[in-house]
C-alpha cells in the first residue's frame, strides 16, 4: 500500500490538481456563473468564468466600470474563492470613428479596398 502511494505521489507534480481539487474548481465556476445569471439588475451574458486553485479569473465584456464591479463582488461571495482576477473589459462606445483621414484608402461594408475619394 505504501509503494503505491510513494509511486502516486512521485508521479503527481506539484502543480498539478487532485481530482478533488478540480472538481471543486468546477463547483465555483458553476456557482458564480449561476450567480452572475442570477444578478437581477445587471446582464453577465458576456462574461467567462474559469477556476483554479480557488482562484476565479473573470474576463470578457460589460457596459460599465460599475458592472465590472459587480461580478468581482459576486465572485468574491462564492463558497471557496480564494481570489478574484478581474479581467472584464468595458465594451468601446457607441461613438467610435474612424481612424482614417479625408484621401485615405479604406475598406467597405463588404471589405472590399476602396481608393481615396
Amino acid at each position: 500500500m505504501f509503494a503505491l502511494t510513494g509511486c502516486e505521489m512521485m508521479n503527481h507534480h506539484s502543480g498539478d490538481r487532485t481530482a478533488g481539487r478540480a472538481l471543486d474548481d468546477k463547483t465555483i465556476t458553476a456557482t458564480v456563473q449561476h450567480d452572475l445569471n442570477r444578478e437581477p439588475v445587471y446582464k453577465f451574458d458576456s462574461v467567462d468564468v474559469k477556476t483554479y486553485d480557488g482562484v476565479v479569473q473573470l474576463s470578457g465584456f460589460v457596459d460599465t466600470e460599475d458592472q465590472k464591479r459587480k461580478a468581482g463582488d459576486i465572485a468574491k461571495q462564492a463558497e471557496g474563492v480564494t481570489q478574484v482576477v478581474n479581467n472584464i473589459s468595458l465594451k468601446p462606445a457607441g461613438n467610435l470613428q474612424p481612424t482614417s483621414r479625408p484621401g485615405d484608402a479604406y475598406r467597405d461594408n463588404n471589405n472590399n479596398y476602396q481608393a481615396p475619394r
